[in-house]
């Protein structure tokens, strides 16, 4: 990686070797009407601790949950963007006990057919320690 940015091109250039031990998961998912809400305020993790989501349902926004396959597609593209580097999250796969902490890098939605209209939501995430959270 090139750093910084400068109308000298690579005249200016400090090289920084940016690339290290990467892990990244690729989750893709059909995105089906659900009648309990799948955004949550909050919840337990493992350890028993409480966890407090960033992702508080706006009632005005959503109503009280987000249920429907285009509520679902709506909270992805307007809630889970990487909108600062504060921003630190924790994937966890299903059943199979592997948990990271780290950003979202990509979010992308697929939209197709007419009847029923199917959503495809693919999640792109980099294992990391988000060394700017302040504990």
């Amino acid at each position: 990686m090139a750093l910084p940015q400068s109308p000298l091109g690579d005249a200016a250039n400090v090289l920084v070797k940016a690339e290290g031990n990467t892990m990244r998961f690729v989750v893709a998912w059909i995105l089906h009407d659900d009648t309990t809400s799948v955004a949550l305020p909050g919840y337990v993790d493992s350890d028993g601790s409480t966890v407090s989501s960033t992702f508080v349902i706006d009632s005005d926004k959503y109503g009280s949950s987000v249920g429907t396959a285009d509520e679902q597609a709506r909270f992805l593209t307007e809630e889970m963007q990487s909108k600062g580097v504060e921003y630190r999250y924790q994937i966890i796969i299903g059943d199979s006990a592997i948990s990271r902490y780290g950003l979202i890098e990509k979010v992308s939605l697929q939209k197709s057919g007419s009847t029923p209209v199917t959503w495809k939501a693919t999640l792109q995430f980099v294992a990391g320690d988000v060394v700017t959270i302040q504990a």
